[in-house]
């Protein structure tokens, strides 16, 4: 008898859970249905969103890629200016630019390209850049006072080499002995490896060419 209603107790205690279930699903089933709905337009829009993301990405890489002549990569950049692949489509521009002694053209190029998404050692890279095309153009002040700021700040060791080396370069071609002794002598306290071996090679051979002041006598 105990058995039997205990089985009865929990018949009972599961028709009501079906019960109370029934009853939710009853009362809520406008929201339950508008919730699976959103669910479904959610998952849909992400499929779509990944899908056109995809397809916007392809045809980035394609115009940006294919892109050749001059006009054909303004084009390119301006249609897709913020994609990865616009870097290169950018450097591929400049160096069109630069060969045909558009400097002023070459240094727009550049300044769009510093203010995209690079790295750190492509930067500094676009600043070298900077300013031999400045040299080329023949800005040699300017250049050196550019590669006399490269080389003064946290770069690695090779970009601080070339870029010392170069002002002093320019320097001792300005007449400027002090300055081109400065930078000269910071290529020669850079650390000696495969990158910096041959800019220090040449610096110690420009030192022999500057001339260093003579100190004024002291008074006796």
């Amino acid at each position: 008898m105990t058995k039997l209603k205990l089985k009865n107790q929990e018949a009972k205690e599961l028709f009501d859970d079906f019960e109370r279930f029934e009853m939710f699903v009853h009362e809520r089933w406008k929201w339950l249905v508008t919730g699976g709905v959103v669910i479904v337009l959610i998952v849909a829009c992400y499929g779509i969103g990944t899908y056109w993301y995809k397809q916007m990405d392809s045809k980035a890489i394609s115009a940006l890629g294919v892109a050749k002549t001059e006009q054909e990569l303004v084009q390119a950049i301006a249609q897709y200016p913020n994609h990865p692949a616009a870097v290169r489509a950018r450097q591929r521009l400049i160096r069109m630019y630069t060969d045909e002694k558009k400097y002023d053209e070459a240094l727009k190029a550049y300044e769009d390209l510093l203010v995209s998404e690079i790295s750190a050692e492509t930067r500094w890279r676009c600043e070298l850049d900077m300013a031999y095309v400045n040299e080329l153009k023949g800005n040699t002040e300017a250049a050196a006072k550019a590669f006399d700021r490269i080389g003064s700040a946290p770069v690695s060791e090779d970009v601080r080499s070339e870029a010392n080396y170069s002002a002093g370069r320019l320097y001792l071609d300005l007449k400027k002995d002090t300055e081109a002794d400065k930078c000269l002598k910071r290529v020669l306290s850079s650390p000696m490896t495969a990158g910096t071996s041959l800019w220090q090679m040449q610096a110690r051979y420009l030192l022999g060419k500057v001339k260093t002041p003579v100190p004024a006598p002291t008074a006796g």
